[in-house]
């Protein structure tokens, strides 16, 4: 897989609401630089529509 199929994630309370819409990463691993935790989900429709919803939800919490 390369990099444009993969979205990496950086944010726990993201990966727990993909986890709960039933998307599971391929691999979590530290970041680099930061040594921060990072979760490598498989880009598909399922993922970018979930992405959609997830930002929509963001946005009208903040509003």
């Amino acid at each position: 897989m390369d990099n444009a199929q993969k979205f990496y994630c950086y944010s726990t309370t993201l990966m727990h609401f993909l986890k709960g819409s039933g998307v599971r990463y391929e691999y979590s691993t530290l970041h680099r630089r930061t040594g921060n935790r990072m979760w490598v989900f498989a880009r598909d429709e399922k993922l970018r529509s979930l992405l959609d919803e997830y930002d929509a939800r963001k946005a009208k919490a903040l509003g």
